[in-house]
């Protein structure tokens, strides 16, 4: 397996190759440290998986992205920077990692990224760009990844989310279900800003979607597509102030 790791700073970088070297002892790994480097290193190398830092003394990473007729490695971001920035990345569903880099996040994100199938990273890094710089009034959108395919999904077509171990199921209004290997936790911070509310541990619902409260015999809201969805009885009071503030 060949992996690039493009980044300024000599110390991340070392640290980063022994943990790739402890996943994968076969590897060979070369790096850069800049933007030129990193193009040139990608046009001879040839990497499978590439390590790319986000602030580089010769510019940004998506620069260099930028410069590339086409992207056929797997692509995972590193960053040290602020969580406004993350948030992007976890909306457009790239990978990425924290400075400093922690063994257990590189190892789930290595496993991760091996069994993905190459996704259209150009549909990635334009969530990226909404995420940073949104225009006013536009319908947001996140990128959902399984096994087969990546998806481009409108913010406002999702119902409601189901939780399962450490997937998530999306039922969404204008196509069939997508689900994810991530947890729902994940989902309930990105999404929590756009009026959804987390109505029990297993649901996340789109109060845009709801129908109706029923609060008897435990609590239960109704979606708009006919489904039915418990609502935890720790969640009751939230769920009306929410809904009072919604309306």
């Amino acid at each position: 397996m060949r992996i690039a790791i493009i980044d300024d700073e000599e110390d991340p970088r070392a640290i980063l190759r022994s943990y790739l070297l402890m996943e994968q002892s076969t590897a060979t790994i070369k790096e850069a440290d800049g933007v030129e480097s990193g193009l040139e290193l990608i046009r001879v190398f040839k990497p499978e998986i590439v390590f790319l830092d986000v602030m580089m003394r010769d510019g940004t990473g998506f620069d260099l992205l930028k410069r590339l007729n086409s992207i056929d490695f797997k692509l995972v971001i590193v960053s040290g920077h602020n969580e406004f920035a993350l948030q992007a990345f976890r909306f457009s569903a790239i990978d990425y990692l924290v400075k400093p880099i922690d063994a257990d996040e590189l190892r789930s994100t290595f496993a991760r990224i091996q069994s993905m199938l190459a996704p259209s990273w150009q549909q990635m890094l334009e969530v990226v760009r909404q995420s940073i710089q949104p225009a006013a009034n536009a319908d947001r959108k996140i990128i959902l990844k399984d096994m087969n395919a990546v998806y481009v999904v409108s913010i406002s077509s999702i119902m409601r989310c189901e939780a399962s171990d450490n997937y998530t199921t999306f039922h969404l209004s204008d196509q069939p279900t997508i689900i994810v290997s991530r947890p729902l936790k994940e989902y309930d911070d990105l999404l929590q800003p756009f009026n959804f509310f987390r109505v029990h541990q297993s649901h996340l619902v789109n109060l845009h979607h709801l129908q109706q409260f029923n609060k008897r015999e435990g609590g239960s809201i109704k979606m708009k597509d006919g489904s039915e969805v418990p609502v935890s009885s720790r969640k009751r009071e939230a769920l009306l102030a929410a809904l009072t503030q919604f309306s």
